[in-house]
């Protein structure tokens, strides 16, 4: 489908939302391929870091599409075996995500940069899960949320249904950088270039670390940490950093 584009450029791939007449508001097709392009991305070898962004200028997603949401659910009500494919459902990437978000990123928008581990935005951005607006539940968004930005903050954005800039989500740690609008692909992307340049086992290593360990007993985090540990310094990856910290050069890792 023409509405979610993905390219590999280099080290990197992108997966990018195009359906700026909607504001990018995202289809069921929608979301089973964002699904489909992350699952593609995580088994090329060749892709250290994913980049994940709405193109037309003026949204990352406005969520779910409402209008879809009106039609006919029995099918999606049936049972099925929960096997998660969308990124909203539970899936999980191991490779390293930034969201780019420039211009409005609501409701299921909003969830698509949660799921990412960066979140990087323009000054033009506005963040907000409008969904309670239309007696509809904020699901991966609210569970993510509290973690991220404290529990009244989550509820102002949940209870309210209200709309807040970029300067705000960056004050409440929503976001982790906010750029002008005209610096933020190019800022992004060299961000994505750092995180792509550095020892992709390691990478995936700490990101897993830190999304297990954050409900973890201390204890029982370095326990896990020490297992991760030593598997990341059993890598060749681990040899070729160690060498290139000693001969002061820049490391040539392995694909991940």
């Amino acid at each position: 489908m023409d509405e979610v584009k993905y390219r590999v450029d280099g080290r990197i791939a992108q997966i990018a939302l195009d359906r700026p007449e909607r504001l990018n508001a995202m289809t069921n097709a929608m979301y089973d391929e964002i699904g489909r392009f992350l699952r593609e991305a995580e088994a090329d070898p060749a892709v250290r870091c994913i980049i994940v962004t709405g193109d037309g200028g003026r949204a990352f997603s406005a969520g779910h599409d409402l209008y879809e949401m009106g039609g006919d659910r029995s099918a999606r009500a049936a049972w099925q075996p929960y096997r998660p494919r969308r990124w909203d459902n539970g899936l999980e990437c191991a490779k390293p995500t930034i969201a780019v978000i420039d211009g409005y990123c609501l409701a299921g928008g909003l969830e698509l940069a949660l799921f990412c581990d960066i979140r990087l935005a323009s000054t033009r951005s506005q963040f907000g899960s409008p969904e309670v607006k239309w007696n509809i539940l904020h699901g991966y968004g609210a569970l993510r949320l509290p973690d991220m930005i404290g529990m009244s903050n989550t509820m102002y954005l949940l209870l309210s249904g209200d709309f807040v800039d970029a300067d705000t989500a960056l004050r409440v740690g929503l976001v982790s950088h906010v750029f002008p609008h005209e610096e933020l692909q190019a800022a992004a992307r060299e961000i994505a270039e750092r995180v792509a340049g550095n020892g992709p086992s390691a990478a995936r290593l700490i990101k897993e670390l830190a999304y297990r360990g954050r409900d973890l007993p201390l204890q029982e985090g370095l326990r896990l940490y020490k297992e991760y540990s030593r598997i990341a310094s059993s890598t060749e990856d681990n040899r070729e950093g160690t060498r290139a910290f000693a001969e002061k050069r820049t490391p040539e890792f392995k694909d991940a």
